[in-house]
């Protein structure tokens, strides 16, 4: 029974490895391969992040480079993030993680009066009562019919975290309600990452329409703007984080969505 188990720990931390292997090999075929060139534009923009430090590892770099061009950009933060440290009081956590948020966004550029924060429980985007999820998507499809975006930034459709996905359905939903036309930019953020639970599951096809924005004049500021969560980046892996660490972004480009 023994020599059963332990074969069986070893077939399962090789299929794991393999996993992880296939995932880093994929992310450094669309970063270096794949994607097309992408150019910031100086189109008005809002980013949409499930928790506070999304923004800045998936957007950081762009978010500096509109600032730099002096383009109007608002960043949406659906959840309180209450959740990533379980020995914080969550009313002490929520308040950390918005002074970390407005810390990182500054050193990218952003105001104060440009972030917003819906403060929905940490976790519960997808179980949301029909009353809540209805009240979520008017707020988004009123943020957004009020600064007429061109381009908007939200998590990648299969990014692996269920606030995440969530997000990404949400403000699908919110498009619709609020009619505004936008060109929709996905970024990921666990899409590559894979750990003990979640093993890799992306189809290829869906690689389509990838691009990579190099953000080298911005890189430092970016690096500067992750530090800034002191409380997440104590707890996320090394080989987790960098994937940011690096002079380009990855964005999936979608349809125009109206």
């Amino acid at each position: 029974m023994y020599n059963q188990n332990f074969y069986y720990k070893i077939q399962e931390n090789l299929l794991q490895s393999l996993e992880i292997i296939k995932s880093k090999i994929i992310f450094w075929w669309i970063l270096n391969i794949k994607t097309q060139t992408l150019t910031v534009s100086r189109k008005p923009a809002i980013v949409f992040a499930p928790h506070q430090d999304d923004e800045t590892l998936g957007c950081g770099g762009l978010i500096a480079l509109k600032h730099e061009l002096e383009t109007p950009i608002k960043v949406v933060f659906l959840t309180d993030g209450q959740k990533s440290h379980l020995h914080i009081k969550p009313e002490e956590l929520i308040q950390i993680r918005k002074q970390e948020a407005v810390n990182a966004l500054k050193i990218l550029g952003i105001a104060s009066s440009d972030i917003y924060f819906l403060d929905y429980m940490d976790g519960s985007l997808m179980q949301l009562s029909k009353e809540e999820r209805y009240r979520m998507i008017n707020q988004l499809a009123q943020l957004l019919q009020s600064f007429q975006p061109d381009e908007v930034y939200l998590p990648h459709r299969k990014d692996k975290h269920n606030d995440h996905q969530a997000t990404y359905d949400l403000v699908q939903a919110a498009f619709i309600e609020s009619k505004v036309q936008v060109e929709v930019f996905e970024y990921p953020i666990w899409l590559f990452w894979n750990d003990d639970t979640q093993l890799f599951e992306f189809n290829l096809q869906e690689m389509d329409d990838s691009y990579n924005l190099c953000i080298k004049s911005v890189y430092n500021k970016k690096q500067r703007a992750i530090k800034a969560y002191h409380s997440q980046c104590q707890i996320f892996p090394s080989s987790f984080l960098r994937q940011f660490f690096i002079p380009r972004e990855i964005f999936f480009k979608r349809p125009i969505q109206n």
